[in-house]
C-alpha cells in the first residue's frame, strides 16, 4: 500500500500545476469546449448530461492522441488518494476519433473530437468533483493541451438568486454591483439511499461567472472576507451569499463569419476601426462568452486577426486581451504591445473562422478599467455547493449546482 501510494505521489507530480486551460503544443489548434449546462460550461450529472471538446491539427498523417483525466480539490489540485486518481481508471483505452477537414480547408487537415462521459474507459465518473482532462501524445508521456470540467451529483437543489444595486460609497462607474445568495437544504439520510451527510462538512460554495472558470469567488466559512456570509452552519438549512460583485460590461464581439467582410487571408485587421475604452459606455447583450464557429464548409478555416486598441499614451505597463480562444484567463502569451506610431495596444491572434467574444484586461486583473461597470449587464452565475466527503482520507465531493442571471433595474436608479 505504501509503494502504491508513492507512485501515485510521482504521478500525481506530472501535473502539479492545474491552474490553467491551457494549449500547451503547436500541435493543438482552437480548442473548444462545450457542454449542455446554461453558458455551455463542462458540467457532468448522472442523468447523461455531457459535454464535448473538439481541437484541430496540420500534421501529414493524424497522431493517436490519449486522453486522461484527474480529480482535483475545490482548489483545482490533484486530489492525493489512489482511490480517486490512478494510472489505469482515469485513462481512456483507445485514442481519440478525428476525422478529415473540409476539402479546401488550408489551416489544418483534421479533426479530433471526444465527450466525457462517452470515450471507452470513461464512460462514467464514479466519484463527483472538480476534474482536469489531459490531452497526451501517443506514449502517454507529453501534455499537449489541458482543461476544466465538473461532475455534479443533485444530492442537494440549491436555488440562486442574483440581485443588483448602487453601492453608494462609490463613485459611478463603480458603485453597481451584484448580489448572489444560494440556499439549500441538506436531504434526511433516508431519502439519499441510506447516504448521511453532515452539514458541518458543507462549507464551501464557489460562484463562477459565464465561462470565466479561473476566476471563481469563493463562499467559505472560514473565510474573513467582509463580502460573504454564510448562514446556518451546521444546520439542515444553509444560506450562502456574495455582496458587491462588479457586474462589469457586456462582451465585445468580433464577427468573423463573413467571407465577403473577412476574405481568406493570411491577416486581417478590424474593419470597423481600433476598439476605444468602454469605461463610460454600454455594449449591447452578449451571449455570455460562448464562441460561435464557422463549421462543415471549405471557409471553416483559422486566420490571423489582430486587435487593435486605440489609447493615446502608454498609460498601462500591460494590456491583455481574454476570450473563449484562451480559456478567458490572463495569459501572458496574449499580452498587448504598444504601437506609438498609430497610438494602439495591438497583438495578433489565430483564430477559427466564428464570432468570438473578448474583452481587455488591464495589469493583472483589473477587468473594468477599459471596459466599465454597468448595472444592466447580464451575466451568468453558477453555484457549485462542496462537501468534504471523509472516506479515503477525504476528498472534496461536488453535491449540487445553480445556475441564474437577472436583468433589471437596482433601486434607485432609472433605466
Amino acid at each position: 500500500m505504501k509503494r502504491a501510494f508513492v507512485l501515485m505521489l510521482l504521478w500525481l507530480g506530472q501535473f502539479a500545476r492545474l491552474e490553467a486551460q491551457e494549449i500547451l503544443s503547436p500541435l493543438i489548434k482552437g480548442m473548444r469546449i462545450n457542454g449542455q449546462a446554461a453558458a455551455r460550461l463542462p458540467i457532468v450529472t448522472r442523468e447523461a448530461r455531457s459535454f464535448s471538446v473538439e481541437f484541430d491539427i496540420d500534421e501529414s498523417e493524424p497522431p493517436n492522441f490519449r486522453l486522461r483525466v484527474i480529480h482535483c480539490d475545490r482548489n483545482w489540485q490533484p486530489t492525493l488518494t489512489t482511490f480517486l486518481n490512478n494510472e489505469i481508471d482515469n485513462r481512456a483505452r483507445a485514442p481519440i476519433v478525428h476525422e478529415v477537414a473540409p476539402a479546401g480547408v488550408q489551416g489544418y487537415r483534421y479533426t479530433y473530437k471526444f465527450r466525457l462521459p462517452g470515450i471507452a474507459g470513461l464512460e462514467r465518473f464514479r466519484y463527483s468533483g472538480n476534474y482536469v482532462f489531459d490531452i497526451m501524445d501517443e506514449d502517454w508521456k507529453e501534455v499537449l493541451a489541458r482543461g476544466r470540467f465538473f461532475v455534479a451529483e443533485e444530492i442537494v437543489q440549491p436555488s440562486l438568486r442574483v440581485s443588483n444595486r448602487q453601492q453608494s460609497s462609490e463613485s459611478h462607474p463603480w458603485y453597481m454591483v451584484n448580489r448572489v445568495e444560494v440556499n439549500f437544504t441538506v436531504p434526511h439520510p433516508d431519502s439519499i439511499r441510506d447516504e448521511q451527510f453532515f452539514p458541518l462538512f458543507i462549507t464551501t460554495v464557489d460562484i463562477y461567472k459565464n465561462r470565466e472558470l479561473y476566476r471563481p469567488i469563493r463562499i467559505d466559512v472560514n473565510d474573513r472576507d467582509a463580502n460573504t456570509f454564510v448562514e446556518g452552519v451546521g444546520l439542515s438549512k444553509l444560506s450562502f451569499r456574495v455582496d458587491n460583485i462588479l457586474p462589469g460590461n457586456e462582451y465585445r464581439r468580433i464577427d468573423l463569419r463573413s467571407v465577403d467582410e473577412y476574405p481568406p487571408a493570411a491577416y486581417h485587421r478590424p474593419r470597423a476601426g481600433a476598439d476605444v475604452s468602454r469605461f463610460l459606455q454600454f455594449a449591447p447583450r452578449d451571449n455570455n462568452g460562448v464562441s460561435v464557429y464557422t463549421t462543415g464548409t471549405r471557409y471553416a478555416d483559422y486566420m490571423t486577426f489582430q486587435f487593435e486598441l486605440s489609447h493615446e499614451t502608454e498609460e498601462f505597463d500591460s494590456v491583455f486581451v481574454v476570450g473563449e480562444f484562451n480559456g478567458w484567463q490572463i495569459d501572458p502569451r496574449f499580452v498587448m504591445r504598444y504601437d506609438w506610431e498609430t497610438r494602439r495596444y495591438k497583438i495578433p491572434v489565430f483564430l477559427r473562422r466564428g464570432l468570438h467574444e473578448y474583452q481587455y484586461v488591464v495589469v493583472s486583473n483589473d477587468w473594468i478599467t477599459l471596459e466599465g461597470n454597468d448595472w444592466r449587464t447580464v451575466n451568468l452565475y453558477t453555484a457549485f455547493v462542496y462537501y468534504r466527503d471523509q472516506r479515503f482520507g477525504g476528498f472534496d465531493r461536488l453535491i449540487g449546482f445553480a445556475q441564474g442571471s437577472i436583468l433589471g433595474r437596482p433601486d434607485g436608479i432609472s433605466p
